[in-house]
């Protein structure tokens, strides 16, 4: 293979070093399973996906290649997606309760499997007892004693109040109290979901009392919800936040991993690097819209190595971090939806964004190819474990529109080498086999076909080559002795007297010839 490397920027170089002096020790580069477990398991046969579901399936994420697993919110919640929580230091009850919990991330960790909680700190649920302290406390006059500080929201020295944001102006956006006449609070998702004053002395000590009780029932760190709107998607004081918070997370759990959700353009998101956060989701390169599928869609892999390499370059740049690649998420369409569940093209995405560094996510049901779309209840569809055997199957979010959709059941797809799933199972294969995938440099290689996406990627003296040819046929390419093969994923090399047929839609790794 005959290649050109594409100049580099001071700045990236100035990037990369810092990456390799100072991130690639202490960055978290496992890849992590994305599960809503109402829709996963079910282990007590009543419909609904729990916690000692998801137990039993472990064999099968180990199997698969998972190294983690990220629950979506497990907490009392009067929603199916419980993200309005009741109760931040316990387990809905059909999840299973804290035992459940307990037993799980024991199991996990006995595999080398780590454990993430989802962690929503934007609001709590309208009926949450801090609010509905709160909202008894609003018609009484403030104690009038500046020594507590608090004025002019203490409300006879009730520290709920401080929890939330609340006003007697009626300003835009914000909602009536309940039962308060005059007195109005911050909601900006819904009225159910009150916003925290995360600027309150008590309620951050609340919220370290939550991350240390989780981390001490063995959660390994947390996915972030809604990061990007602590502060009314203030950048400057949303980082101030986040580094007080991965600060003293460090600090009860030295290797803590959070991840968190800003879904906002590139830019934006790399300024969020500066809170030393250990990761952020990869919007820009994700969903329908995202540079994975526009990449596919106009057959330009060129253009994507470049855009990959720009990409490390903004948050490698910062000890520690890493990307946080995905293709979909529960909030998405589902990948296989739209990409027209044409089996290739998933294999393709699959392998495009699973050979890029960082710590990938894979959200459940991706790797058998489930769709769906609109609204939510159909992007957390109930897993498809065996067409025969209904043993574990779940009931659908009670407002799903839309029946469970994919390539095929897990059972159906472990039996068959050419399927989506073991196709995952080889890229998470490889990432293990060969730690410059997780954690390498990457460096775009220009060839004379557009539709190539070439790149090396270097880590401690391993450097890997990749190849994806993003046509839907084969690409010629000018080749010679100096690459080994060693994997090709969707079709088959053909190499000729100084030429390298690289067939559609197909990934291929090499490294140095001997």
């Amino acid at each position: 293979m005959i290649v050109r490397r594409a100049r580099r920027s001071l700045a990236l170089l100035l990037s990369v070093f810092l990456y390799l002096s100072c991130a690639s020790a202490m960055a978290d580069t496992r890849v992590y399973y994305e599960i809503f477990p109402a829709s996963f398991y079910d282990g007590n046969g009543d419909g609904v996906g729990d916690l000692d579901g998801i137990r039993a399936q472990i064999p099968y994420l180990k199997e698969l290649g998972a190294d983690g697993v990220w629950l979506m919110p497990i907490h009392p919640s009067p929603t199916y997606h419980k993200y309005d929580v009741l109760d931040y230091y316990a387990v809905a009850p059909e999840y299973g309760g804290i035992s459940s919990f307990e037993t799980l991330a024991e199991a996990l960790h006995k595999e080398g499997m780590a454990l993430l909680i989802d962690l929503v700190l934007n609001h709590s649920s309208s009926r949450h007892p801090w609010f509905l302290s709160a909202l008894e406390s609003l018609p009484v006059e403030p104690c009038g004693q500046p020594v507590c500080g608090m004025d002019p929201l203490c409300r006879a020295h009730n520290p709920y109040v401080r929890y939330y944001h609340f006003t007697q102006d009626a300003a835009l956006g914000w909602r009536a109290a309940p039962g308060v006449p005059g007195w109005f609070y911050e909601g900006v998702f819904t009225a159910e979901m009150p916003d925290l004053n995360l600027d309150d002395e008590a309620l951050r000590a609340e919220i370290l009392r939550i991350c240390a009780y989780w981390l001490d029932k063995g959660a390994d760190g947390f996915r972030l919800d809604a990061a990007q709107h602590y502060f009314g998607e203030d950048v400057k004081q949303n980082n101030a936040f986040l580094r007080w918070l991965m600060g003293e997370l460090r600090a009860i759990k030295p290797d803590v991993y959070v991840v968190g959700e800003v879904w906002m353009d590139a830019g934006t998101i790399a300024q969020y690097y500066e809170s030393g956060i250990s990761s952020l989701f990869n919007f820009p390169f994700a969903g329908a819209d995202g540079m994975i599928v526009k990449a596919i869609r106009a057959q330009n892999g060129a253009a994507f190595s470049r855009k990959a390499a720009d990409w490390q370059a903004k948050w490698a740049a910062y000890p520690g971090a890493s990307d946080a690649p995905f293709l979909s998420n529960h909030d998405m369409a589902r990948i296989a939806g739209t990409l027209a569940q044409k089996p290739e093209k998933l294999k393709l995405a699959a392998s495009l964004y699973l050979t890029l560094p960082g710590t990938p996510f894979l959200y459940y049901g991706e790797e058998i190819g489930m769709t769906g779309s609109g609204r939510d209840e159909n992007k957390r569809l109930p897993m498809l474990w065996d067409l025969d055997d209904l043993t574990g199957q779940c009931l659908p979010p009670r407002d799903a529109d839309q029946t469970t959709l994919a390539l095929g059941a897990v059972r159906d797809m472990l039996n068959d080498d050419g399927s989506l799933l073991r196709h995952y199972q080889t890229l998470l294969s490889l990432r293990k086999a060969y730690p410059a995938l997780q954690s390498g440099i990457l460096t775009p290689l220009e060839t004379e076909s557009p539709a190539i996406c070439a790149y090396t990627l270097a880590h401690e003296g391993q450097t890997v080559y990749v190849l994806h040819n993003l046509s839907e046929g084969s690409v010629t390419l000018p080749w010679d002795a100096f690459f080994t093969p060693v994997a090709s994923l969707c079709g088959e090399l053909r190499r000729e007297a100084g030429t390298l047929t690289v067939p559609p839609l197909s990934t291929h790794l090499f490294v140095p010839a001997p």
